[in-house]
């Protein structure tokens, strides 16, 4: 994907994988804040942004559980352990796409 966007421009590639770690390790840092706070519309809002980075890197698994996260936390029913499950799974998600960009970093 990378390859594709950057016309496989080495320099290019470690822009754009340097660009997804920061805002990956900044979605991280405000996935954990508002779990933390309890903050379902923050978390909502953030897992539809998210859910655009998933699809223009041709991250299912990460789109997904970010579609999923967006409808636990529009139904205020859900219970609180189904919302906790499911931040716990998108951080690890996220953990690993962030791994994933920062070794193309070094890579490229």
């Amino acid at each position: 994907m990378l390859t594709d966007l950057t016309s496989a421009d080495p320099c290019r590639i470690r822009t754009l994988a340097n660009a997804f770690t920061c805002a990956n390790d900044q979605d991280l840092l405000q996935l954990r804040t508002f779990h933390a706070d309890q903050q379902r519309t923050g978390l909502g809002l953030l897992a539809h942004r998210i859910k655009g980075a998933a699809q223009m890197t041709g991250d299912a698994q990460l789109g997904t559980l970010c579609a999923e996260l967006g409808r636990i936390c529009s139904d205020p029913t859900q219970d609180a352990h189904v919302l906790d499950a499911c931040v716990w799974r998108l951080e690890s998600a996220l953990e690993e796409f962030g791994d994933s960009f920062r070794h193309i970093a070094r890579g490229a």
